[in-house]
């Protein structure tokens, strides 16, 4: 019992030693998950927008004293779209791990609740694409990476509210990004970007 309640205290010191040094370093990480609302902009084939997941590890960087820093981090992200017509559905399934740097700027004086936007590049990484169709009876799922364009670089914008409590911060944030390239690897085609709007909360220490 004693030696529980000793690792519980060194635990307990550990931690909050951690998260004081956090709170007096302008750098700060966390991690960020939510919905994806997704749809191939400038197509030909009128898709409409499917569901997906935001799942990523993120990092900060705050300018002393001014209201501004810089976002980063790494994402797993779900786009891609659903088409449809006479007898005929299917999705298309485009999973990116990306890395956005966005310019963060707070909206308002430092308090409990603060308010933020966020803008800036992002590139994106191709790591599953697929098909899944049905006509008629016949369904299937079919693998359709040769198609894709390995890379995607893009914009991002957002905006959130940062609740401070304390040595934890927590967020939501409503976003918006949109790619400058094709998905397609033809070079023919320059349409079809990926255009997803996303909800996600997360938690900063």
């Amino acid at each position: 019992m004693k030696k529980l309640t000793s690792l519980l205290i060194v635990l307990f010191i550990t931690t909050a030693f951690v998260q004081y040094a956090n709170a007096q370093s302008p750098v700060s990480f966390g991690l960020k998950g939510g919905l994806n609302i997704s749809n191939l902009h400038g197509s030909d084939l009128e898709p409409d927008a499917k569901t997906g997941i935001l799942l990523g590890a993120v990092l900060e960087i705050n300018a002393p004293v001014l209201p501004f820093g810089v976002e980063s981090g790494i994402y797993y992200s779900q786009k891609g779209a659903e088409l449809s017509g006479d007898n005929f559905d299917s999705e298309v399934k485009l999973d990116y791990i990306e890395v956005p740097v966005m310019a963060k700027f707070q909206l308002g004086p430092p308090g409990p609740i603060t308010p933020s936007f966020a803008i800036g590049p992002y590139l994106g990484f191709n790591i599953n694409a697929e098909q899944e169709g049905s006509f008629g009876e016949f369904t299937g799922t079919g693998d359709i990476s040769d198609d894709i364009k390995g890379t995607e670089f893009g914009g991002v914008a957002a905006v959130g509210l940062d609740f401070n409590l304390g040595v934890t911060k927590l967020n939501g944030t409503a976003r918006y990004s949109y790619g400058f390239t094709s998905v397609w690897d033809d070079s023919d085609i320059d349409s079809d970007r990926n255009a997803v709007f996303s909800l996600a909360v997360g938690i900063m220490f």
